[in-house]
């Protein structure tokens, strides 16, 4: 059995120097970049599977340089809709806890787990399932000011929302990407757990 770094990520430069460059950028969009340097080579015949294998290295990625990067008093935030560094000075390090990543983050036990990394589609499906359910049902912390406001402008509301607003927003959007109506199950839960982050912000 093989966990955390007793595997090496052959991404994890190509993450730092993108990340590090950009003040502010989304998972996607790091996808992107990496794709774009040759960095996320084909990883799987099967589609789902390769597109599970991609997204864990990015992730796995980021949460080890969240790890190593805290030493030397950087924080490497990290959402779907907002990755970014930020230098803590000594002060802020032993003052100030409100804003440090947790370490109880269920995404980041599961990303760092590199037994995670090569499963079945089927043990994909089951997995995401299983550990969406679980993590939706953790309280949502509120979001970032940041991530609030790219949340908005994604899901086309007013800055200032209300709860109606919202239901009525995500009602439409549970609709178009539930799987049972011939969506994503991993669309959805996002999209669920978007919606908990916009509640949050109320």
């Amino acid at each position: 059995m093989f966990t955390g770094r007793t595997m090496l990520n052959p991404i994890l430069n190509l993450i730092f120097d993108i990340i590090s460059a950009t003040p502010h950028i989304k998972v996607h969009e790091l996808a992107q970049q990496l794709k774009a340097l040759n960095g996320l080579p084909e990883l799987d015949e099967d589609s789902h599977k390769d597109l599970f294998k991609r997204n864990f290295l990015i992730m796995n990625g980021l949460y080890q340089l969240q790890d190593e990067l805290y030493d030397t008093h950087y924080i490497v935030h990290i959402s779907a809709l907002d990755i970014y560094i930020e230098h803590l000075d000594q002060e802020t390090v032993s003052s100030d806890h409100c804003n440090l990543p947790s370490h109880n983050d269920p995404l980041k036990s599961y990303y760092l787990d590199w037994n995670n990394y090569d499963t079945s589609k089927e043990e994909i499906e089951a997995l995401l399932s299983e550990f969406w359910q679980n993590y939706l049902s953790v309280q949502t912390p509120r979001p970032s000011a940041q991530t609030r406001e790219a949340l908005v402008k994604k899901w086309h509301l007013p800055d200032e929302y209300d709860l109606p607003t919202l239901q009525k927003k995500w009602r439409r959007l549970a609709l178009s990407c539930h799987p049972d109506k011939g969506g994503s199950g991993l669309e959805f839960n996002q999209i669920k757990l978007e919606y908990d982050q916009l509640k949050t912000a109320l």
